[in-house]
């Protein structure tokens, strides 16, 4: 099973007319929905707003058959997010967080990541950074890492998580508890401007992970390991939106590599394997192709 940690979102996507289409969204969300509809065993950890868009949120979740253990339902509202669909499909948002559901982890029991149940734990985006619960997804991480692998997703939203320079220096430290990273050229390109991505991903490398993924739109991904640098092209489709599109690449890489039996710290080796490597990210490359032709999150 892996474990997903972070926030829902509901995305207000253009629509027709000059409408809003209120949809679920939210990176780790979408993640855990795109994993356990593929047959995944996955749970989302996180809470979820009362109001009517909570509703929504724990509809999805219960259709894509995600597991609800550690979901807690609140009285508070859900967090928002205006999208802003450019001609080429990519969006960026606005976010609505203060007093929202998502980011109120307080006192909360979070499950111990035992290696006999959980492949893996994946963690990430905005509540990752915005506290309380950001406090909370740090120590939880740091004591799950001796267990289970750690996945990390920044998936860098300076609207919402602030100046750059300490968005850089968080990121950096939670890079330091990762055994994966999936980061896009586009979120590197925020927080460390001008520099080349081969040059950032050696340098996290060094700080502990044993592999960093960068996804270049439609140029594709590339995974650097210690021992090789493997490159995947991207399927060509018509794009009707990039919403998500990400988060559905990072939940075929980790779902490829659990499923394949390579997700757990002792077989950490085969990721040395470009072979393994480059059919994992050919397999996340599909996934994030099959995104991008529906509208809104996958």
């Amino acid at each position: 099973m892996i474990l997903v940690a972070g926030e829902n979102v509901i995305d207000l996507v253009p629509a027709p007319g000059g409408q809003l289409r209120p949809t679920c969204g939210g990176g780790p969300a979408n993640t855990a929905a795109s994993l356990a509809r593929r047959g995944v065993p996955t749970a989302l950890i996180g809470s979820v707003g009362g109001d009517h868009f909570g509703r929504q949120i724990w509809r999805r979740h219960i259709a894509a058959g995600v597991r609800r253990d550690w979901l807690h339902r609140t009285d508070l509202p859900s967090t928002l997010a205006l999208a802003v669909v450019g001609e080429d499909g990519r969006a960026d948002h606005d976010y609505w967080t203060n007093g929202t559901a998502d980011f109120a982890w307080e006192g909360r029991a979070l499950p111990k990541p035992d290696p006999a149940r959980v492949d893996l734990v994946h963690f990430g985006s905005l509540a990752a950074y915005l506290d309380p619960s950001a406090r909370a997804i740090e120590h939880w991480v740091n004591r799950a890492r001796r267990a289970v692998p750690v996945s990390f997703d920044p998936n860098i939203r300076l609207s919402a998580m602030g100046e750059a320079a300490k968005v850089r220096e968080r990121t950096e430290r939670l890079i330091g508890l990762a055994t994966l990273v999936r980061v896009s050229e586009r979120d590197l390109a925020r927080i460390y401007p001008g520099r080349a991505v081969d040059a950032i991903a050696r340098e996290w490398l060094g700080a502990g992970p044993e592999l960093v993924v960068v996804t270049l739109g439609d140029a594709g991904s590339v995974a650097f390991h210690r021992n090789h640098v493997t490159e995947a092209a991207a399927p060509q489709v018509d794009v009707v939106d990039r919403i998500g599109a990400g988060d559905a690449y990072t939940s075929g890489l980790i779902g490829w590599l659990t499923s394949a039996g390579w997700m757990r710290l002792d077989r950490l080796a085969a990721w040395g394997n470009p072979t393994v490597v480059g059919a994992a990210l050919r397999y996340a490359s599909q996934i994030a192709a099959q995104a991008c032709t529906v509208p809104g999150a996958p």
